[in-house]
């Protein structure tokens, strides 16, 4: 456990928005994040950061030592005085994670690329559906 001098958990001021809004916004004592060049720790005190993130598992360790465990796809991360910006297109708790719409979602995600044929844009959004679908799945596995 981190503290500062007056026996105080030192904490990090996190939010984790997507464009739908705020998926969750308190204070932890630890991040760690999935980024592209490897998973990415954050403590109090954490030199000034920018990274991209790559979809994978996001966790938040809290002030009361539990964990919340997100579900983040691609986006941004930045650390400045203790403060913690994630930027990510989609963030889901993995406790909120419904297994069933997850895979039935995976299912549509792999019809539409074999539909998909030769239309490259039709492909990458069956392709990135597809990505956000197995994280989900991984993340909802690992809790």
């Amino acid at each position: 456990m981190s503290t500062d001098l007056g026996g105080e958990r030192k904490r990090l001021a996190v939010r984790v928005l997507t464009p739908e809004g705020p998926v969750f916004t308190g204070d932890v004592t630890m991040v760690v994040a999935p980024s592209v060049l490897g998973e990415v720790g954050i403590l109090p005190r954490h030199a000034p950061l920018i990274a991209f993130l790559k979809p994978g598992e996001t966790r938040l360790k809290t002030m009361e030592d539990t964990e919340v465990v997100l579900a983040t796809s691609e986006g941004y991360l930045s650390v400045e005085e203790d403060q913690v910006l994630i930027l990510v297109e989609q963030a889901e708790e993995a406790r909120a994670i419904d297994r069933a719409r997850a895979e039935a979602a995976l299912r549509r995600a792999e019809e539409d690329l074999e539909a998909a044929g030769d239309d490259e844009a039709a492909r990458g959004a069956a392709e990135s559906a597809r990505r956000r679908a197995e994280n989900r799945l991984r993340v909802a596995d690992r809790t």
